[in-house]
């Protein structure tokens, strides 16, 4: 679901990260939400969430290389 533009929610982690997609787009991009805090991310952000692990979860890792394989035209 498009959602309307908006910033992005920013909570203080809480080490008990978990982040995945939210199923909504925001601003033309995936949105992932942690379900520890409640903060939010979408791709064109300059940082990667981690898990609780500090592992870059699966669906974040597809999110950034599908990024950058379009900004590489692949």
């Amino acid at each position: 679901m498009d959602v309307p533009a908006r910033p992005l929610a920013i909570s203080p982690c809480l080490a008990e990260c978990d982040w995945s997609t939210t199923g909504d787009v925001l601003g033309g991009e995936l949105l992932f939400a942690c379900d520890g805090c409640g903060s939010e991310w979408v791709v064109s952000q300059a940082w990667t969430p981690v898990d609780w692990r500090g592992l870059v979860p699966d669906a974040v890792r597809r999110e950034r290389d599908a990024d950058r394989d379009r900004e590489h035209g692949r």
